[in-house]
């Protein structure tokens, strides 16, 4: 591991190209014109193979960011557009209905699976980064958040932003245990959902949602698909991930598509107290199945089964806002284990005038995290202090729906349906105390004559447990919902529709260890309560064709997160937490405008936004600094804008997207925190940049047989904070991606080559700042990885 000053990564200069960009391309549109007449001409005059510039471009990712993506989602669609010179429609299922992307009044963004593989895309982090509006981060003892438009979650809330593979919600509706990150090897696409969806998704899609859309398997077709590469880190090692995927038929009508990974990732923090160098390596092995069953026509059955399993043998945390990738405050490692199954049954039957879908899932989760938390005494001087989670979750759902055809110029669409659901959580925190050198197990039975209770308080590491909290919750949702779209005229279509939800969570939380013993006497305090909910999400949208160029659309709807029993604590001379906090809600009000100029070689949208967040759950400290408590604090309001231009240029094979976000999120009522500090009125919500924006310029030669294809990307993340008291600064840089693929169509055992650069600059951007005062303060900073080298091979037959 190298030093490296950290980079604060201001962009200034560069958003402002980017702007002067746009308006350039905006001012020359006439100029365009005749440039694109006289490439229409020219392509009119030479045929025009499969892999045409256009159809690469999509697979390049020229419109990744853009808010309302155009990318195809097949080859077929590709090869379409590129014969056409058109930036081609995308056809998406994030409404449970199959609509044009551009025809849904809201603001969502896919992203193609193809893609995401060219860009050596590994997590979610690779992917939202493309998406101006969204951010990412993460912390070594809580699974990574999602932040659409500023609305970002406290540790231990459930998330504001929901993770879905395909239809099957992956949302902890208690706390958050772990975070859905599937490899995007082998997916359809990645669609990303900003503001409330909790109509059609429920608690689910707070303030939106990140769905990860596989492949389906094919009938009557074999297709084997696979990949092989290295990356090589700049401060770290040089690590394989590889992958494989086939769609085998069964007879004519059943067919069956299994993908598999294996995934190490080169670590890049030295823990200098262990010795260990490059210590954070990531191993991760996935698996997917996809049973497809078509007897008759009107009748599908799809049987869908996924397992992941990500070992992270120690914190990628650092001491340091310099940028060294090192840290001296951690004399233990911090390794990490989890892994989930996801299991669902998916079954459809068209009627004609109806299509009749019933889901039914299971999701286990599994959390193993060991946290050397020693920084807090004595600097880490000594192995004294960790924090040790153990956690895990059952959740199954049901859900019924009647669908109407899919008939865009229908004067009737609609959908309606029941869902349930239930989730049983089991998390365990312990805080343990003490050196391993000394045997605490052993000394804890003898001093058990001095404090009776004393001798059961060993923690799960040997260590005394200093303290310990058990949550035992069950969490129980049922709702009715609907959806229906009525065509006014020609061009007008109005949608209205609800959610009727009734919530239901309770079990016990256990508070125990040594300083409850010390403290009330008893080794252990139990708190029992149940609070049950029921409320309504409505949503209503007007959508007005000005001309077959020019779509307006104007949207409001209401996202809520389920309340439940206390998930912390306190310590006297703390007073107790209240037993339960209260499901929070949010409303969001979107305009938009949308328009696509020379025959649909240019896209320029805009929309602006207000949200209104009442009651957050909110995570605050007790007076002794050891335990935290979820209370409903405040109100937030984020108000901003988005802006997307996409265009396929007069170069033959290129193709720009630029994409740009700003949001003021903040408070909008005072409140005292517990520690006794005051929150003002328009105080910044933590993880709430101003401005994100992100720009790709894609490129493709057909240079037949061969393909050459080429991508550069720039992203931009404004400056946020951590927390409301505004101490520790995040975010606030910089990065910039390099592709370059070539392949032989004709050479189909000859695998494609890809070389990417992601981060080539070796930006430090902070991804999150962890900081505390008192006796021993310190300050743990998260980096993004640093340069990554990745040279890939993948072909498929």
């Amino acid at each position: 591991m190298r030093s490296h000053r950290w980079s604060t990564g201001r962009s200034f200069a560069t958003t402002a190209s980017v702007a002067a960009a746009v308006l350039t391309t905006l001012g020359v549109s006439v100029c365009m014109a005749d440039a694109w007449a006289q490439a229409d001409a020219d392509a009119s005059a030479a045929p025009v193979s499969a892999d045409t510039a256009p159809a690469a471009l999509a697979d390049n990712g020229a419109n990744a960011a853009a808010a309302d993506a155009t990318t195809p989602a097949s080859q077929t669609e590709a090869a379409s557009s590129g014969a056409s010179g058109q930036i081609a429609e995308v056809i998406v299922t994030a409404t449970k209905r199959r609509k044009n992307l551009r025809d849904i009044p809201a603001s969502i963004a896919s992203i193609p699976g193809d893609e995401l593989e060219q860009r050596n895309a590994q997590t979610a982090q690779d992917i939202v980064k493309l998406v101006p509006g969204v951010n990412y981060t993460e912390a070594p003892d809580s699974p990574p958040r999602i932040t659409v438009r500023g609305i970002s979650a406290q540790p231990a809330t459930s998330f504001t932003t929901g993770v879905m593979f395909g239809d099957v919600s992956f949302t902890d509706e208690y706390v958050p245990l772990v975070a859905l990150d599937p490899n995007p090897f082998d997916l359809q696409s990645v669609d990303v959902l900003k503001g409330p969806q909790g109509t059609l998704f429920g608690a689910s899609g707070f303030n939106g949602a990140i769905r990860y859309v596989p492949k389906a398997p094919e009938f009557g077709v074999w297709r084997i698909k696979y990949f092989g590469e290295y990356t090589d880190l700049s401060d770290g090692g040089l690590k394989p991930t590889y992958g494989g995927a086939v769609n085998a038929p069964i007879g004519e009508d059943l067919a069956l598509r299994v993908t598999g990974f294996h995934r190490d990732s080169p670590g890049y923090v030295d823990n200098l107290r262990t010795g260990k160098n490059d210590a954070n390596e990531v191993t991760q092995d996935g698996v997917r199945g996809i049973l497809g069953w078509q007897p008759s026509d009107p009748f599908m059955a799809r049987l869908t089964y996924a397992w992941q399993g990500t070992q992270i043998d120690d914190a990628s945390t650092t001491d340091n806002g310099d940028g060294n990738l090192s840290s001296n405050v951690r004399p233990r490692s911090s390794p990490q284990q989890n892994r989930y199954q996801l299991a669902d049954l998916n079954l459809a039957y068209d009627f004609g005038g109806a299509r009749l879908v019933s889901e039914s899932s299971y999701v286990y989760k599994k959390l193993d995290n060991y946290f050397d938390a020693s920084r807090t005494l004595l600097g880490g001087a000594l192995p004294l202090l960790a924090q040790v989670y153990a956690a895990h979750s059952d959740t199954y759902a049901q859900e019924l729906r009647l669908v109407s055809p899919d008939d865009k110029n229908a004067a009737w669409q609609w959908v309606t349906g029941a869902f349930w659901s239930r989730q049983k959580v089991y998390d365990r925190l312990d805080i343990t105390l003490g050196d391993p050198s000394v045997p605490v197990d052993v000394l804890l039975p003898v001093l058990d004559a001095l404090l009776p209770g004393l001798g059961g308080l060993a923690g799960p590491d040997g260590q005394l447990d200093a303290v310990s909290t058990v949550s035992d919750v069950t969490v129980e949702e049922k709702a009715i919902f609907g959806e229906v779209t009525r065509r006014l005229w020609t061009d007008l279509e109005l949608t209205l529709g609800g959610r009727y939800y009734w919530t239901n969570s309770g079990g016990s939380n256990t508070l125990g260890g040594a300083i409850t013993l010390a403290t009330t006497g008893s080794p252990t305090s139990v708190t029992q309560a149940e609070i049950h909910e029921q409320g309504f999400n409505p949503k209503a949208s007007l959508l007005w064709h000005l001309t077959p160029d020019v779509l307006a659309y104007t949207t409001a709807a209401k996202g809520f997160r389920v309340g439940g029993v206390q998930a912390g604590a306190t310590l006297p001379p703390s007073p107790p937490p209240p037993a339960t906090f209260k499901s929070d809600t949010i409303w969001n009000y979107e305009a938009g405008l949308r328009t696509q100029w020379f025959d649909r070689k240019l896209h320029a949208d805009i929309a602006g936004f207000y949200e209104r967040w009442h009651h957050p759950q909110y995570l605050q400290p007790d007076s002794t600094g050891l335990l935290s408590f979820i209370s409903n604090v405040g109100g937030v309001k984020s108000v901003g804008g988005e802006a997307t231009l996409q265009a396929l240029l007069p170069v033959p094979g290129l193709m720009l997207t630029v994409s740009a976000a700003y949001a003021d999120t903040v408070t909008t009522e005072p409140f005292t925190a517990s520690d006794g500090s005051e929150v003002p009125v328009g105080a910044r919500w933590p993880f709430s940049p101003h401005w994100q924006t992100a720009t790709t310029l894609a490129y493709a030669v057909d240079l037949s047989p061969w393909n050459l294809n080429g991508a550069v990307t720039h992203t931009y993340m404004g400056k946020a904070t951590n927390n409301l008291a505004q101490e520790a600064p995040v975010f606030d840089y910089q990065q910039w991606d390099v592709q370059l693929s070539i392949d032989n169509e004709r050479l189909l055992w000859l695998p494609e080559i890809t070389l990417s650069a992601n981060n080539l600059l070796d930006e430090r951007g902070v991804v999150n700042h962890v900081y505390a005062g008192g006796a021993t303060p310190y300050s743990d900073y998260t980096y993004i990885q640093p340069r990554a080298i990745t040279v890939r091979l993948s072909g498929h037959f």
